[in-house]
């Protein structure tokens, strides 16, 4: 009898496989803060192959999912397993004198999405992230319009890492795609060997995705403040000047992967 599965665990049905294999649909709600880092800083956690852009530009972002996978039916029908919240902090940089993105640090609440970030290069760590929700009735919580608060916040081990705020001034632009979410973003995939030699995998790698949207996108002051951990090197990117936020809906699908070795 053979073992099955596209990820670990493997297993006799193939059923306890924790990430299905692509495509992966993904539907959610972001809010994030765009900030001025010390460029210096920036530069550093950039990989060779990524060069920075010399602005210290960076976003943070928190996010609320819903995600789903065409080979894994239970991912959708089974809110525990393919909703989830995460936060992160991007940095601007440039790949073949072309804006891309960089995530040097991620947390997530869920385990699938811990696991199939890791497959697809994103240094997802596990953590605890809240955020504002918006309501349509009532007063139980703040209406998308012009002075709605909106706060996210990511702990892990007990400590806070971050909060952020966006107070709704004005719906953007029509056609307009924040910053943080229309680069695309280039991860390290890598996987050392227990046996000592070099990584089994050690590359450049982002994903390709096809039917991205966003929509209902409103522009707001925002706020920013990293607290410092004795496990997170984060603080080195705290903000010298934010300069504004936004809170949107997003979806798209990722395929798979273009890879540089």
């Amino acid at each position: 009898m053979t073992l099955d599965g596209w990820s670990l665990p493997l297993s006799p049905g193939g059923t306890a496989s924790l990430v299905p294999p692509p495509p992966w649909h993904f539907s959610g709600e972001a809010l994030g803060v765009d900030f001025i880092a010390d460029p210096g800083a920036v530069a550093a956690v950039l990989p060779p192959g990524l060069e920075p852009v010399g602005d210290g530009s960076c976003s943070f972002v928190f996010c609320e999912w819903s995600s789903s996978a065409d080979a894994d039916p239970r991912v959708l029908a089974d809110p525990a397993r393919g909703q989830y919240r995460e936060a992160y902090l991007s940095v601007n940089a440039l790949l073949d004198g072309r804006k891309v993105a960089r995530v040097p640090y991620i947390w997530v609440d869920n385990d699938l999405s811990f696991a199939r970030g890791h497959i697809q290069g994103f240094p997802k760590k596990m953590g605890e992230i809240a955020v504002t929700r918006a309501v349509r009735v009532g007063r139980g919580g703040p209406k998308v319009e012009p002075g709605g608060r909106f706060v996210g916040h990511a702990s892990s081990l007990g400590t806070k890492l971050v909060e952020g705020s966006v107070t709704l001034t004005r719906p953007a632009a029509e056609g307009l795609v924040p910053r943080a979410l229309r680069l695309p973003v280039w991860h390290t995939r890598h996987v050392p060997d227990l046996a000592g030699d070099e990584p089994l995998v050690h590359d450049l790698a982002r994903n390709l995705v096809t039917g991205f949207e966003c929509a209902d996108v409103w522009e707001g002051d925002a706020t920013l403040e990293l607290f410092p951990s004795a496990f997170e090197e984060h603080t080195a990117l705290a903000p010298v000047e934010v300069t504004g936020g936004f809170r949107c809906a997003v979806a798209f699908t990722v395929t798979g992967a273009e890879v540089r070795r």
